[in-house]
């Protein structure tokens, strides 16, 4: 059973797989190997996705969601047909559909994916990108950088060489910067810097604001934003423009029936390249900022780098590609497509994964920790005790996997229990664990009553390869531990349980619920009766597969779920 590779992306979303010695990016239901990132409703009340959601957005965009990505890890919500829904529900349904189109392609079941991250996603984000997953019906075990699955899909085709290589990964929503060493097959990220918040939708947004100065400059009227219909089709314009001035040094926007003056109008505005790259170079420099402070945490120059890999859409565009090639003074390589080689590179991770690709033949990857973990402690400072500082205790760019400790001591007289927080920060320079990220907590009990600062705690975190945090708090003189693990695959099975049934909840309202209805309602009432067990978990997997393909109007692949559906069923009978 293969196992895919996804880049689920800000703007687009890509999905590989590695067969007959090759990887091979896997064309959607469109023909198309590039998917816009859009999930929308129909007229018909129909989930859709890809191009036929971006068709939709400039018309109904009340119905259309996009740049979902950027809200993953926070409590922020979407609006999609008059319901709200987090951004995990909408990534899964996303997912969901990428899934039935590689299914559809390779005519087999998928059931496991390794999935990207830009490298600076925190521990929350991760998270919300494993729960979509789960919601999707996708076993990920594996996540992957974005840089360094970039890095795999030029490395498999180098492996000869000895060579350190700046991955400079700016997509739609997040710029990723990556040194790697490479020799001998293998790929040793060396450190990481990025800005989650820095993408070519900040781009959009510069080619929205010339597209708006323009427009009011010829008709004296500023178009009104707060309309969901033009700012759908500002939007499209903006990006339209943006890609044309790639190619040509200057082009025609048409805003084709805008409200101007009570008046449904047309209106034309010319731009050049120059005013456009004039309006983005703040943001061009910002990446270089990025760049810079990826090298000095690790103390590289510019001349330490042999050359510059650039991934990701934005990287198209001409003054952003100069840039970085002045600024470096270094060769750019293209002969990987920039919107496929994240994707291609998780293909290839998932087929080390799943053995397609033998040892002897793959690359070693050793990769880094993102970021500063560390817990709030007291401290003397001046002379006076100062609580809430943050103690660092594995540094950001360190080797995974890693185990690191520090001991500490009791901070009041006869304390007895200690609460252990564990918080993550990029910022090397953060002191208060207030203005880090809380990630988890735990109590340590039992701890001898003696005067402060004679009884040690150690306090010891471990970071492993797939991101998963274990953190151990020890009282030195007993021995008594208590400790906690925060892992990237998620263990809340209710709220999975939970977020599935709210995403498929319409999965009623489409044509084919009628036909598999009494097969749901049975599975489920069975569902009920069974105990926590695999075969329990199988047979929610199957269900959750049966109502997405229902929602995606695909009557063969729901026939053949229903089919095992029932015949689960009768083994358990």
């Amino acid at each position: 059973m293969a196992v895919i590779g996804i880049d689920l992306g800000t703007s687009t979303s890509e999905i590989a797989v590695y067969k007959d010695g090759k990887v091979i990016v896997i064309p959607n239901d469109k023909g198309n190997r590039i998917t816009p990132s859009y999930v929308g409703i129909s007229t018909d009340g129909e989930m859709i996705f890809g191009e036929d959601a971006k068709s939709q957005y400039l018309g109904r965009p009340q119905d259309t969601v996009r740049e979902f990505k950027r809200l993953m890890g926070t409590d922020e919500s979407v609006k999609l047909g008059g319901r709200e829904y987090r951004p995990e529900e909408v990534s899964a349904l996303l997912l969901g559909y990428l899934k039935g189109c590689a299914e559809e392609y390779l005519k087999e079941t998928i059931e496991e994916a390794v999935i990207t991250v830009p490298a600076n996603f925190d521990d929350n984000q991760r998270q919300a990108t494993m729960l979509a997953a789960k919601i999707a019906g996708l076993k990920c075990e594996r996540i992957i950088n974005e840089p360094t699955a970039a890095a795999m899909a030029f490395g498999i085709k180098n492996m000869d060489k000895d060579m350190r290589v700046l991955v400079y990964d700016f997509g739609g929503g997040t710029l990723d910067v990556t040194v790697l060493k490479m020799f001998e097959g293998i790929l040793d990220v060396e450190t990481s810097y990025g800005d989650t918040k820095l993408g070519g939708k900040d781009f959009d947004e510069k080619m929205m604001n010339i597209i708006t100065r323009k427009v009011y400059e010829k008709n004296g009227v500023n178009l009104d934003r707060n309309n969901l219909i033009v700012l759908s089709k500002l939007k499209e314009a903006a990006e339209r423009a943006k890609i044309d001035l790639s190619f040509v040094n200057e082009t025609t926007v048409t805003l084709e029936n805008i409200v101007l003056n009570g008046k449904l109008v047309n209106t034309q505005i010319n731009i050049t390249r120059r005013e456009f790259e004039d309006e983005v170079m703040d943001l061009v420099e910002k990446s270089g900022v990025v760049i810079d402070k990826a090298l000095k945490d690790k103390g590289l120059t510019y001349e330490d780098i042999d050359f510059v890999l650039m991934v990701g859409g934005t990287t198209r565009i001409p003054v952003v590609r100069n840039y970085v090639k002045n600024k470096l003074n270094k060769n750019i390589r293209t002969e990987i497509n920039p919107d496929e080689a994240v994707c291609m590179g998780a293909a290839i991770q998932a087929a080390i994964k799943a053995g397609v690709i033998s040892e002897e033949n793959s690359l070693v990857i050793t990769d880094v920790c993102p970021f500063n973990l560390g817990t709030s402690c007291v401290t003397e400072v001046n002379g006076m005790e100062v609580a809430g500082i943050l103690s660092t205790i594995i540094e950001r760019n360190s080797t995974v996997p890693i185990t690191r400790s520090q001991i500490y001591t009791t901070a009041i007289d006869y304390q007895t229990e200690m609460n252990i927080d564990i918080y993550q920060t990029l910022d090397n320079n953060c002191i208060w664990a207030k203005d880090a990220t809380l990630i988890g907590q735990f109590m340590l009990d039992n701890i001898p009553a003696r005067p402060k600062g004679e009884e040690a705690i150690k306090i010891e975190y471990s970071y492993d390869i797939n991101g998963n945090i274990k953190a151990v708090a020890e009282v030195l003189s007993t021995g008594h531990r208590r400790q906690i693990e925060i892992k990237r695959a998620i263990n809340m099975q209710d709220v999975v349980q939970n977020e599935v049934a709210a995403v498929l909840d319409n999965y009623k309202e489409c044509n084919l619920y009628k036909k598999y209805k009494m097969t749901i309602e049975g599975a489920e009432k069975r569902l009920n009766t069974l105990g926590e067990s695999e075969i329990k978990k199988e047979l929610m997997r199957l269900l959750n597969e049966l109502k997405q393909y229902i929602i995606q109007d695909d009557e063969d692949m729901a026939n053949e779920i229903e089919g095992e559906i029932i015949d689960l069923l009768f083994d358990i009978d």
